[in-house]
């Protein structure tokens, strides 16, 4: 089943979908807002209700992964913007995850510095930091950005920008580029 068969599916079946083809992807985006992995787990079975309850609303303007994506990301600036929402730092939970890895120096250094782009990148306010994630984690056009979050394409051009010179000034520059 592909992602233009929707018409054909009831909605038990686009939540299986969704679980099986989009899972994955769609609690990495929650997690990027949340930072917390308990919550992701939440706010993911909140999307699942989401996509339940409103199948009949899919008209199919959009593909079905940018309408799920569109859900999670609203979901999860809902929380954001709730009395529940604790922000927790990150950037230590980053370092420590990678402590067992090969001694290598060179791939240690490497990965040293991923781990500070991506520290970097969490630390972005949110509408930075969704345009960085949706580019290079789900390899998303700024034009499918635009569809996903309700944001005009000016605009997340704009916060591109924005996003790149805020890294630049927090992560040395050292061969590394955030040119998309």
């Amino acid at each position: 089943m592909n992602d233009y068969s929707h018409q054909h599916m009831d909605r038990d079946q686009a939540v299986q979908y969704t679980m099986d083809h989009f899972g994955e992807d769609l609690k990495r985006i929650i997690y990027t807002y949340i930072k917390n992995h308990h919550t992701t787990d939440d706010i993911f079975q909140e999307v699942l209700l989401t996509i339940y309850q409103r199948w009949q609303q899919f008209k199919g303007q959009s593909s079905l992964k940018t309408w799920v994506i569109r859900i999670a990301i609203n979901r999860s600036k809902d929380y954001l913007r709730s009395p529940l929402h604790r922000i927790k730092i990150v950037k230590d939970q980053w370092l420590n995850q990678k402590k067992d890895t090969d001694p290598l120096e060179e791939i240690v250094l490497q990965q040293e510095k991923w781990e500070e782009i991506a520290a970097a990148i969490l630390n972005l306010p949110v509408k930075y930091r969704e345009v960085m994630i949706l580019t290079f984690q789900q390899n998303m056009t700024q034009k499918e950005i635009a569809e996903a979050t309700g944001t005009p394409i000016s605009t997340i051009k704009t916060r591109m920008q924005r996003a790149r010179i805020l890294l630049k000034k927090e992560v040395s520059e050292e061969g590394w580029t955030f040119e998309s």
